[in-house]
């Protein structure tokens, strides 16, 4: 496609608030694009809304800044997306629809089939769609050209990240890690990007905790933040975002999801599960949302959370039915 369209130049995209899996992603893919045809000018581009411990790694890079806009104005040029499954969370988009062609890579179920080329298989990473992508000589070359970070430690940041330690994993996973492990990926270093947590953030986290509430028999348990409170205890999405998943991995919880006001009267709302006892993205999708059958995500703007939630919960409950009734 660079060659057909006569391009010198690419742009490597992931979704808004990025978590380990999109920065890895797209920061491994400008890696490798990087050493294998140094004729191409790469640019990616990160939002520094970044999670807290990917931005350890990705501030360590001593080829790029993804966090400063390229200028490309007068330009022409290629966009790679990643692990990105609607334009409307695309972050960067303006280069998306200004590029000649474009390539997407993702593993949501809920990708929209946007782009020139689009590989959406559904995976527990992106990161693992990229590795399984990319030639793996080019992928050892890459490796091997540069010091930490480089393409195999960004790809592996990323797994490491979505699966939350290897805790979701399946064989095809298992193997991507092991081969990164033999291009000189670091596991103890990277996966400190995990361990970033102070005493202060776990006592606010547990404060956070507090407002849990559970319903359903008490299967399902939900926290719910809005402008208020987020004011006046300084709560981030930052700090909501890992409290779906900790909810869910409680043992006796199957659905764990945060409601969080980032702006008047527009939400932000988190949905954890198994995948099994009830797939989110189907959950969610009516209401706009998306994302897998354990993971997914919703933006809504409403003036009525409580109806909203009173919908997602009616919802969940029919799901359950019918999943039970079959």
């Amino acid at each position: 496609m660079m060659k057909s369209n006569e391009l010198d130049t690419v742009v490597v995209l992931g979704h808004i608030n990025p978590d380990g899996d999109a920065a890895g992603s797209v920061m491994g893919i400008a890696h490798y694009i990087g050493v294998n045809y140094p004729e191409y000018q790469v640019f990616p581009y990160l939002a520094d809304t970044i999670d807290k411990g990917p931005k350890l790694q990705v501030r360590q890079d001593k080829k790029f800044d993804p966090f400063e806009k390229p200028d490309l104005q007068g330009k022409r040029f290629a966009t790679v997306i990643c692990d990105t499954a609607t334009l409307a969370r695309l972050s960067g988009r303006e280069f998306y629809e200004a590029s000649v062609a474009s390539i997407v890579i993702d593993h949501h179920a809920s990708n929209e089939g946007y782009g020139d080329r689009n590989y959406t298989k559904v995976s527990e990473a992106c990161a693992v769609n990229v590795f399984y992508s990319l030639n793996q000589d080019d992928l050892k070359k890459a490796a091997e050209a540069e010091e930490y970070p480089n393409a195999a430690d960004y790809i592996y940041l990323g797994i490491v990240h979505d699966t939350n330690a290897f805790q979701r994993a399946d064989e095809s996973i298992m193997k991507a890690a092991t081969k990164l492990l033999e291009l000189g990926v670091d596991h103890r270093r990277i996966i400190q990007t995990r361990q970033i947590d102070t005493l202060e953030d776990l006592e606010k986290r547990a404060d956070i905790l507090k407002n849990a509430i559970r319903v359903l028999d008490g299967k399902v348990a939900y926290v719910c933040i809005n402008k208020e409170e987020k004011v006046k205890k300084n709560i981030s999405y930052e700090e909501i975002h890992p409290i779906s998943s900790i909810l869910r991995d409680c043992a006796d919880i199957e659905l764990g999801f945060t409601m969080y006001e980032e702006e008047p009267d527009r939400w932000r709302c988190s949905f954890r599960s198994d995948g099994k006892w009830l797939d989110v993205n189907e959950l969610i999708t009516p209401f706009g949302g998306g994302g897998h059958a354990g993971a997914a995500g919703l933006r809504k703007r409403t003036g009525d959370m409580e109806e909203l939630r009173s919908q997602i919960l009616e919802r969940v409950k029919k799901l359950r039915a019918e999943k039970c009734f079959t």
